[in-house]
């Protein structure tokens, strides 16, 4: 998943390390470097999104926006 953000150019390495706390810059690229190659083999590639989040809290509230559920 982070690295499908990461490719879908969401944000940058920095930000999503910041959004989940405890992961390091560079354990992020390396998942990014390692799942990037398979994914272009299988053209599964994911386009470019047209938002760009600058900081995590921003990435966070988008997220916390997509995952409110309704109740009935």
């Amino acid at each position: 998943m982070v690295a499908s953000l990461y490719l879908r150019k969401l944000c940058t390495l920095d930000v999503l390390a910041d959004a989940l706390g405890d992961v390091s810059r560079s354990s992020i690229g390396n998942v990014v470097r390692e799942i990037r190659p398979l994914l272009a083999e299988g053209g599964l590639l994911p386009p470019p999104v047209a938002t760009r989040y600058r900081t995590a809290p921003d990435l966070l509230a988008a997220a916390d926006e997509l995952t409110d559920t309704p109740t009935s």
